[in-house]
Order: structure tokens, then sequence, then C-alpha cells
């Protein structure tokens, strides 16, 4: 009971109960009140000697009440945010509880994205790079008694390397993909639907470049909507948005599949939110049973000016 009391919310939510039983009703039933009174007025011509006196009086509250009507109720929205709306105290504590609650995310993503980077190299390129130098140790051994042994181990160490460079080359590209570094988030994302195994339509409308960690944190978010839509959804076709607007950076991902998609069912799109969640950024997800699944991602962002193309 004393957190109820001690909750300002509480005295807000008493308050607006004897400011809306007061004011409140005044201004609901006073448009309503000049209106009828205006229809009374109206039928006192009949019983009137001065029906054009009784008529105009009754016009003009009837005027009256239906010009009012829309100030009133307006008033009464804001008399209603005065007293309802949360305090600028309350609404820096939500944001500081905000953006711990991201912070904290970020870390343990960060952490977590370490952690998957670490095995990545030590059961990938480091143990491959590991046979390579321990063939090419046997090949120097063997190349005065057996060339021909010699020469084999060079050609497993070579194919060794050559896979350990395309292992390291997929790590970077989890990291940060090189066509988001070196083109941009439109072509990045035009990349993607190129890889997409699915028929895909892109819509891009950028009037400038997106800084870097929200143009990563969008297209990682699009990258995981078109993964779901190939492998969850058995979609057969998608269409990727991307626009800006009002100071948004807007993406959307429409797929014809099954439907059913929940960011509270699964990890991943469960890790867009978390994502997204650094820059204020929001996801919404639409996806009835049947289709079609709609992914919105929205993260407020400013563009800088487009790059200019010495083609």
């Amino acid at each position: 009971m004393s957190w109820l009391l001690g909750d300002p919310g509480t005295w807000r939510d008493l308050l607006w109960l004897v400011v809306n039983a007061t004011a409140g009703l005044v201004l609901l039933l006073l448009p309503a009140v000049l209106t009828g009174l205006g229809v009374v007025v109206f039928l006192q011509p009949l019983l009137s000697d001065r029906p054009h006196v009784m008529f105009a009086i009754g016009l003009a509250f009837v005027a009256a009440g239906l010009a009012t009507a829309p100030l009133l109720l307006r008033g009464y929205a804001d008399l209603a945010r005065l007293v309802l709306a949360p305090s600028e105290e309350a609404k820096l504590k939500l944001r500081v509880r905000h953006l711990a609650q991201t912070r904290r995310e970020t870390l343990d993503t960060g952490a977590a994205e370490l952690r998957r980077i670490e095995r990545d190299l030590h059961d990938g390129a480091q143990a491959r790079l590991v046979a390579v130098g321990m063939s090419l140790q046997a090949a120097e051994r063997l190349f005065t008694t057996n060339p021909e042994a010699a020469l084999a181990l060079v050609t497993e160490a070579k194919e060794s390397s050559s896979r350990a460079l395309t292992e390291l080359r997929d790590l970077v590209r989890g990291i940060y993909p090189p066509v988001l570094a070196d083109r941009g988030l439109e072509d990045a994302i035009r990349a993607l639907a190129l890889d997409t195994p699915l028929p895909t339509v892109v819509d891009v409308d950028l009037p400038g470049e997106v800084e870097r960690p929200v143009a990563a944190a969008v297209y990682f978010s699009v990258a995981e909507a078109l993964a779901n839509a190939a492998k969850h959804a058995h979609a057969r076709s998608v269409r990727i948005g991307l626009s800006h607007a009002a100071g948004m950076l807007r993406a959307e991902v429409t797929d014809d599949g099954a439907g059913g998609a929940d960011p509270a069912a699964g990890t991943g799109l469960a890790g867009v939110e978390r994502r997204l969640a650094t820059f204020d950024g929001i996801l919404a997800v639409s996806s009835p049973p049947g289709g079609p699944t709609i992914v919105v991602i929205e993260v407020p962002c400013a563009l800088s000016s487009a790059k200019i193309s010495s083609c």
C-alpha cells in the first residue's frame, strides 16, 4: 500500500478525478448546452410576437455552440495532458532506465560477439594456419629424401591457407561487411538482395549517406529479416524498402510467406530489437498466420551529403 501512495501517478489520477468532474465537465457540456439553447429558442418564434428576433438569437446560440466545440475539446485535451502527463523528472528517470538497459544489453552483446570471433578464429583460421605451418615443416624435411611427398604436403598447405583466407574473409564480413564500408548502405542492401535465394525487389530512396554505426545496425537487421523469410517463412518473393523522412531512417521487409513470425519466440528478431535499441530504434513485426510478414525498422538519424562519384 505504501508504494501506491508514494507513486506520483496515484496522486495525478486522484487529481484528475476532481478536475474532470468540475472543469472537464464544463468544457465538455458547454457546447452541447449552447446548441441545445439555440434549438429551444428556434422553437420560440411560433409562440412569440417577434419571430425574427427569436430566430436570430437561436441561430446565434447554435453558431456559438458549434464554433466553441472544437476549441473546448482541444482545451479538454490540453487539460488532461497537463494533469495526467508524466513530469519531466519522470521522463528523465524513464530515459535513464532505458539507456542503462540498452547499455547493459550492448555490453553483453559486444562481449558475446567477441567470444564468437575468438572461437571462430581459434577453431577455424588459427587451426588451419597451424596445420599449414606443420605441413611446410614436414615438407622441408622431405625435400631431399622424398620430393613427391614434400610436393603433396606443399599442395595441402596451399589448400589449407586458401580455406583459412576464405574463413577470415567470412569472419570480417560478419563483423562489418566490406561493401557497407566501401559503398554505403544502399549498395549493401542491394548486395544482400542479390545474395538472397528469393526473388527480391529493392526500392531505395536515400538522399544522403547514413552514419556507419546506424548503417551497420540496419544492414544486419535487414539481413536477419531476409534470412527468416528464406528459412522459416518459406516465402516465394521479398520486397525491401529503404527511405529517410523527418529525421527517421526506415527499412521495410515484406515477404509472402507463411507468417507467424514473433520476436518473442526466437533469438533472431529479439537480437535485432536489442541492436536497434542502442540507437533508439524500433522493430515492428506484422505477421498474421498465412502471411504476409512485414518487418519495419525505424532508427532516428541524420543523413550526410551524398557521395560524389567520379564515374
